[in-house]
């Protein structure tokens, strides 16, 4: 399970590889910057990934990288590179799926050919691989949102059990939270939590970005979100 790096919990795993995950795209090459000026040889893994081989059991790694979360209050996760598992080779020729995508065949809430469709839909309708699985009856929102809170060891919030704060919701324009399927949650201090349907979508992150400086990511229900969002914004519309 990923480890998140503001908690500094010691390392469990010895002798392997680990991938430090940023969820800010203009953070990676700062952070891996910090790595290489401690000797770590981090190569990218992805917009959002570095991959770091410490010669200790990571622990040293994870105190490090502690104390740039401390100084940049920019979300770090650390976690070992697991084993590979064997797939059966896909006939597409498309790039490497999203990550969520890649979660949800690996959990078998939907198979690689369904994966493949979803994908293609989304290019072409400009929406959302998750929005495009639950339109499709391909999973349901738990299964998507409790996937993605567990696999990317974020916060599930149950927006309407939990409600959220009107004024902090409004501090991004609708539309943008609509297009991103995101609404701001509730602020602690300088920073606020956002609740995305799909946290793992490189454009919504962005999108809300731009508009709040320090956010806390974490996963809600599409059906949620968007009801909130109504009600939210139902009087300035």
């Amino acid at each position: 399970m990923a480890i998140d790096a503001s908690a500094a919990a010691p390392g469990e795993a010895t002798g392997r590889r680990w991938l430090v995950t940023v969820d800010r795209t203009d953070a990676l090459s700062v952070l891996r910057d910090y790595l290489r000026r401690l000797g770590l040889a981090p190569e990218p893994r992805g917009p959002l990934v570095l991959e770091v081989e410490p010669e200790d059991d990571g622990k040293e790694l994870e105190e490090s990288i502690a104390s740039w979360v401390r100084v940049n209050r920019i979300p770090v996760q650390v976690a070992p590179v697991l084993p590979e598992r064997p797939s059966q080779p896909s006939s597409g020729t498309l790039l490497p799926p999203p990550r969520i995508g890649e979660l949800l065949v690996r959990k078998g809430f939907i198979s690689t050919e369904q994966l493949e469709w979803a994908l293609g839909e989304a290019k072409r309708t400009n929406e959302l691989l998750g929005v495009v699985l639950l339109r499709n009856q391909l999973i349901f929102e738990d299964e998507l949102a409790r996937t993605l809170s567990q696999q990317l060891s974020i916060p599930y919030v149950s927006i309407m059990r939990c409600g959220v704060d009107r004024h902090v919701a409004r501090l991004v324009p609708y539309e943008v939270l609509m297009q991103s399927a995101a609404i701001p949650v509730r602020s602690d201090g300088g920073t606020v939590q956002v609740a995305f349907a799909d946290p793992t979508d490189p454009a919504a992150l962005a999108a809300v970005r731009s508009h709040l400086s320090h956010i806390v990511v974490a996963v809600a229900e599409l059906s949620d979100v968007r009801t909130a969002l109504r009600s939210v914004f139902s009087s300035s519309r």
